[in-house]
């Protein structure tokens, strides 16, 4: 859907426009929202759970106990918004912490027997969300789309890799 262009403010002219339909960072983050929905979940004994939690939640179910660190990587929060999450579904005896045998300043975060029944719960929802959305695309072309996922992941890990380097 082509939206009319509005007129700018007298004295008003951005410059360097940025062609928004062909721009990465704002494509992906309005498939993000699309694909995050709902954004949050009630579980069966009725409590609900926002969507950074329950990829917490799916992250833990599908890798095993992880440190704050690394579910920060995997889920795409801040050291502190992972904290806040942990503590939150700690809160509703959906994970357990503990500390690190190696290190007594990490945290290892697990499920509980509560965490992994609203696993059970929030998983067949999400998977078939998933495939409804793949639905449009060809077996080759879903192996092509997450060929090229991995490809931008790994370029972006690589650049990340490269800027701590620089520091």
């Amino acid at each position: 859907m082509l939206m009319k262009k509005r007129r700018f403010p007298s004295g008003v002219q951005p410059r360097s426009i940025i062609a928004l339909d062909r721009f990465l960072p704002y494509r992906a983050h309005l498939l993000s929202a699309k694909i995050a929905r709902p954004a949050d979940y009630v579980l069966p004994d009725g409590t609900t759970i926002r969507a950074r939690d329950w990829r917490v939640i799916l992250q833990l179910a599908c890798r095993g106990p992880l440190t704050n660190r690394e579910l920060s990587r995997m889920v795409g929060l801040d050291a502190a918004n992972i904290t806040r999450v942990v503590q939150n579904l700690g809160e509703l005896d959906l994970v357990t912490t503990r500390p690190s045998s190696t290190d007594r300043r990490k945290q290892i975060i697990s499920l509980t027997a509560k965490g992994a029944a609203a696993h059970d719960a929030i998983a067949p929802d999400r998977l078939k969300t998933s495939e409804a959305m793949l639905s449009c695309l060809s077996s080759k072309e879903r192996e092509q789309f997450f060929m090229l996922l991995d490809r931008l992941e790994e370029h972006l890990q690589n650049e990340a890799a490269d800027e701590e380097w620089d520091d």
